[in-house]
């Protein structure tokens, strides 16, 4: 069921066209009090009713040609012959069917040879009055000679015929219409009606003309108040909204009962609360993002000022303890000098580590699929899954959508979010679902594709997460903490962004968006 419609809903528009309405009624009622005041006036009564009493007398003179016409095809005459139904109880009947229908309304035929009046037919109205065959009932015989007269002119002028009689406060209307024409005259028909009193001197309907006008021109004082009185409270309450939201942008104006105007007025606010409040969530992204690549940047620097002065030295480190093991005789310095070498070559793999973390990283973008390279790096990993009875679930799209990315860079992204999955879950083992989903509209109405990781590990802990993707930054005993920051580092490269969510106890989904048309630099500093 619609809402119940009421005034405060309607737009402005359509009030103030509503209000519009009443007043083109308010007038066209003006007009019509002023034609029915003129309607009942005493001429105007009296000309109502001779045009209705001549229609009356025209349809029996019609009715009786007809019937004449219909007797003359039965006796086969060429001709039409008025005479054949001027019978008394012919013409009864036809001015009976005639004029039965017709309100207040008597009548009958006058025949011009003989001057006689025959089938007279009293007003409906008149109950069961004595007809006679000849001449008029009781009702009119005062009149009979004023009937004559209108009737007798009629038939010899050819020519429709009426007399008003008055008598007191009583009014008889004699119409007349001939029957025949300059070659055959028969006759006329004549209709007659009494007027006991005219409404014109009736001041009651006038008086309720003047209170309707009244009534309808004070309805449209209040539909004018109304008007003004929604547009003041919607006025206030955009008002009252707008200090809100000066002090709370997550403010919203309430809507529902307001018109149509207002509340687009309403919607455009609260879409601009909303738009400002992504304005500065992103300027506080984009503030934080500036401080972690100034941090990165003085660490980049740092860590290769001390990657360089480190590796010389232990170049030479390694250099001597190869030179003792060739020259060692006895096994157990040998064998020191192998743990040695190992350790060293493991020193010497974090350098590196180091240095490609500062140096600046080139790219080689290629249309790629998504859904072939995250399918190529999860069977890399499928052995190692299954020794830890970890289960993959997958779902991509059915079309290839190519992406310009560099393939081995986000690989490297994709096996780091697979390797920390697989370790959260190696104690106990468990599920990675792995998604990839095409076409997601982004809030500026760019097409991007998601591909998102989620697995049912340990989690990380709400004071950890916001930590992630800093350097040297790990909960793992043996990690190094530059792989997710690496990763950040090579998804921004490509105009995209990684999320992750977690909670402790209740796994971690990594997400990584990425443009479907955005270009990918040749190099870029990863810092």
């Amino acid at each position: 069921m619609s809402a119940r419609l009421s005034l405060p809903r309607l737009s402005f528009r359509w009030q103030i066209t509503l209000l519009g309405a009443v007043v083109v009624v308010l007038f066209v009622a003006v007009l019509i009090a002023a034609l029915a005041a003129l309607q009942y006036t005493k001429s105007a009564v009296l000309n109502n009713e001779k045009r209705r009493l001549f229609e009356a007398a025209s349809e029996l003179a019609r009715n009786y040609v007809n019937n004449a016409k219909s007797a003359s095809q039965v006796k086969g005459l060429s001709s039409v012959d008025l005479g054949l139904v001027s019978s008394a109880e012919t013409t009864s009947e036809i001015s009976q069917s005639a004029l039965q229908k017709v309100e207040g309304i008597g009548g009958g035929f006058y025949k011009s040879d003989g001057e006689l009046l025959l089938g007279y037919t009293p007003a409906a109205n008149r109950g069961t009055e004595n007809v006679p065959v000849l001449g008029v009932g009781a009702a009119h015989e005062d009149v009979q000679p004023a009937i004559l007269e209108a009737a007798r002119n009629a038939a010899n002028s050819h020519m429709p015929a009426e007399r008003v009689l008055t008598g007191g406060n009583d009014f008889f209307l004699i119409e007349a219409a001939p029957i025949g024409n300059e070659n055959s005259q028969w006759g006329s028909a004549w209709t007659i009606e009494r007027l006991q009193s005219l409404p014109g001197a009736n001041r009651l309907r006038a008086y309720l003309i003047t209170v309707a006008l009244g009534v309808a021109a004070l309805v449209c004082v209040l539909l004018t108040l109304g008007v003004v009185r929604n547009l003041q409270a919607g006025v206030r309450k955009i008002e009252s909204s707008l200090q809100d939201l000066e002090w709370d942008l997550t403010s919203q104006i309430p809507m529902g009962s307001d018109p149509e105007e207002i509340e687009r007025i309403a919607q455009a606010i609260n879409r601009l609360g909303a738009s400002l409040r992504e304005n500065i969530e992103r300027e506080k992204q984009i503030e934080d993002q500036l401080r972690h690549s100034e941090r990165l940047a003085a660490l980049g620097r740092l860590v290769a000022g001390v990657a360089h002065e480190v590796r010389n030295p232990l170049a030479t480190i390694r250099l001597r303890v190869q030179m003792a093991q060739r020259e060692a005789r006895i096994p157990r310095v040998d064998e020191s000098c192998a743990i040695a070498l190992e350790e060293i070559e493991r020193l010497n793999g974090m350098v590196n580590r180091l240095l490609n973390f500062a140096r600046p990283v080139r790219f080689q973008p290629e249309p790629t699929s998504l859904k072939q390279l995250t399918e190529q790096r999860l069977n890399r990993f499928s052995d190692n899954a299954q020794k830890n009875g970890i289960h993959f679930i997958t779902s991509f799209p059915e079309d290839g959508t190519l992406l310009p990315i560099d393939q081995s860079k986000m690989a490297q992204v994709f096996d780091n979010v697979i390797q920390n999955a697989i370790e959260a879950m190696s104690e106990s083992g468990g599920t990675l679902w792995v998604s990839v989903t095409s076409t997601v509209k982004s809030v500026s109405g760019t097409d991007k594709v998601r591909v998102e990781f989620r697995d049912t590990g340990n989690g990380i802990s709400s004071s950890m997460i916001s930590r992630v993707f800093d350097p040297f930054f790990t909960t793992k005993p043996s990690g190094t903490g530059l792989g997710l920051s690496i990763c950040h580092e090579f998804v921004r490269a490509h105009g995209g962004e990684i999320q992750v969510e977690s909670a402790e106890g209740d796994g971690t989904r990594v997400r990584i968006i990425l443009p479907v048309h955005d270009k990918v630099p040749e190099t870029i500093r990863v810092s």
